[in-house]
């Protein structure tokens, strides 16, 4: 039998993660012909059938589950000596595409950019910044920020930051004219802006605890939208209530353009998390942004928080 090649492997893992050959196409950056004709040979020279394919599926084979449980752990760790090697030169290169929400960029920009610019000047960052979920193997990231309830489980997932405080907040002239809310369920009589995480969906419920219990309530906003930094103007201009990170609207409690209400009700939410693909797992680029990340947390219980948005200046006349 001929020596089996490591490209082979890795392609073959690829399919099985990916569940098709079209999607580990797109995470190789190959064709999907060139993926279907690495899996034909690799069963040539085993002289078995490693995927059962149909119309709709692609499905490991009792013998590829075998081959698949041998050869991960064999391939993760050549690929992360490779990754080491290319590592000891001191050259990270290529561009890193992640995706993540608005709200996580001050934080990324003040607390991980420097650092890793520092570390690695011909590492290029393609920052896109969405509200909205997204798959980010099918459109083509490196990896994604979200909150950890968010990340899909099959995911390699690294946390960024201890559970986050999540507040009720509401601007002074707001309350002016409504009356602040006593009880979680009271925010459902009271103007409130919600948050989707995608356009077709509708708006977030609102999470608290009360007691021991952990509840959820539904809100009929006079606004929704898929972008959190609409939400916190809106609420600024005094639209509505806006449940959000405390860490987001920090600098506008600090300056009395916010207040919250339900304090004794406020919720941890998950962590903010960096997650990717298993196969991404030793990219160099990668791996050096999670480093950096892990040396410098975007930690919100261990630092004086940094100001997401900039601080308002003094108006003339």
């Amino acid at each position: 039998m001929q020596p089996i090649q490591l490209d082979g492997l890795t392609t073959f893992l690829a399919v099985a993660d990916q569940g098709g050959f079209r999607l580990a196409a797109r995470i190789l950056g190959v064709t999907p012909s060139a993926v279907s004709q690495q899996i034909r040979g690799l069963e040539t020279r085993l002289g078995v059938a490693l995927f059962a394919r149909s119309t709709r599926s692609v499905k490991l084979t009792e013998a590829g589950e075998r081959l698949a449980a041998h050869a991960r752990p064999a391939v993760e760790m050549l690929s992360a000596g490779f990754a080491e090697a290319r590592g000891a030169t001191g050259e990270v290169r290529g561009t890193l595409r992640i995706n993540a929400p608005r709200a996580a960029l001050p934080l990324l920009v003040q607390r991980v950019l420097p650092r890793l610019f520092d570390l690695h000047p011909r590492l290029r960052l393609d920052l896109v910044a969405e509200d909205r979920m997204v798959d980010i193997v099918k459109e083509g990231f490196d990896a994604g920020i979200r909150f950890g309830h968010l990340v899909d489980p099959d995911m390699v997932a690294t946390e960024l930051t201890r559970a986050e405080r999540h507040v009720v907040v509401g601007s002074p002239a707001f309350f002016e004219r409504q009356t602040r809310p006593r009880k979680p369920r009271e925010v459902r009589n009271v103007a409130c802006i919600g948050f989707r995480l995608s356009p077709a969906g509708g708006p977030e419920p609102w999470p608290f605890v009360t007691g021991n219990r952990r509840i959820s309530v539904k809100i009929d906003p006079v606004l929704t939208t898929n972008d959190m930094h609409t939400c916190l103007r809106a609420a600024l201009c005094g639209v509505g209530l806006l449940f959000v990170a405390r860490t987001l609207v920090e600098p506008h409690l600090e300056h009395g353009e916010l207040v919250t209400v339900l304090d004794e009700y406020a919720i941890k939410m998950p962590a903010l998390s960096l997650y990717y693909p298993r196969q991404n797992r030793n990219l160099p680029k990668l791996r050096a942004f999670v480093d950096v990340a892990r040396r410098a947390p975007l930690d919100p219980e261990n630092r004086k928080p940094r100001r997401s948005f900039p601080k308002p200046r003094p108006t003339s006349g």
